[in-house]
């Protein structure tokens, strides 16, 4: 019975002393309304995840822009440029002078392609899909603190990711609408450069981010309303990230932002 009481014990400390370094944080989700040729959707969104740490200072900020163009009836086009900012920290081995201070920039840019198209039964229900790609950096920041002594590490990447995303999208009326959509992801991370060594790289699991993909599932809910004589529309979205992976890594688990739609819609002749 004591020695389960000190695993746990121990077990507990590792957990509340550990210093997570991650190496995937979720954007939020171009899911545009198009219904006709030539209509065009472009939106801001400010996003992050739910803050799970309790310390001042930790928090994860984004700014995502979205556009899409139907060049048909059917079939759209998007380009998405995504920002994101976080820092996390405390200390970092079961020593009260050993901490680490951590801070990232990502930035990725998406092009993708997709199809649309409204029910036959329903015209107020879309289905949609869109694929394609981002191309992008994630860059680590770790301000390390021992017997203070401070010592400047980093962990440099880049990343490539190729996406497909499904969704359905309802219409309630011509100012509000909900979708459904659920994208997955596979991440590819190459041409890494740090000065951690190879022993803080198992202990933060970034030793096995380039020896094969990393797969996430997302699904995503999001609210679009408007107001009569208004211009512009507002884009509430939330999203979870799932890791498909057997092996495990340190990532950002959730997403939520408000966003602003404008939208160019072409008239009916």
């Amino acid at each position: 019975m004591k020695t389960i009481i000190f695993i746990f014990f121990v077990s507990l400390c590792i957990v509340s002393c550990y210093s997570p370094r991650y190496v995937y944080s979720p954007s939020a989700q171009n899911i545009p309304l198009l219904k006709k040729k030539n209509d065009i959707e472009i939106t801001g969104f400010y996003d992050g995840s739910i803050n799970t740490f309790s310390k001042k200072g930790n928090y994860n900020r984004g700014f995502d822009m979205h556009t899409a163009w139907a060049i048909n009836n059917h079939f759209g086009v998007m380009l998405n440029e995504s920002l994101q900012w976080e820092k996390n920290g405390g200390n970092d081995s079961f020593f009260p002078n050993d901490s680490s201070y951590l801070s990232y920039k990502r930035s990725f840019t998406d092009i993708g392609a997709g199809y649309f198209t409204s029910s036959a039964k329903n015209k107020a229900l879309q289905f949609q899909v869109f694929g394609g790609a981002a191309f992008g950096a994630s860059k680590i920041f770790d301000d390390f603190t021992s017997n203070n002594i401070q010592i400047k590490k980093y962990h440099y990447s880049r990343v490539t990711k190729f996406f497909i995303q499904p969704a359905l999208i309802y219409s309630f009326f011509k100012k509000f609408s909900t979708t459904l959509s659920s994208r997955f992801n596979e991440l590819l991370f190459s041409h890494v450069r740090t000065n951690y060594t190879s022993v803080e790289l198992d202990n933060y699991i970034l030793d096995s981010i380039t020896v094969s993909p990393l797969f996430f599932w997302e699904p995503a809910v999001s609210y679009t309303f408007g107001f009569k004589k208004f211009p512009i529309k507002f884009r509430l979205q939330g999203s979870i990230s799932v890791l498909l992976n057997h092996r495990f890594v340190e990532y950002r688990s959730s997403n939520i932002g408000l966003g602003i739609v404008s939208d160019f819609i072409q008239k009916k002749k």
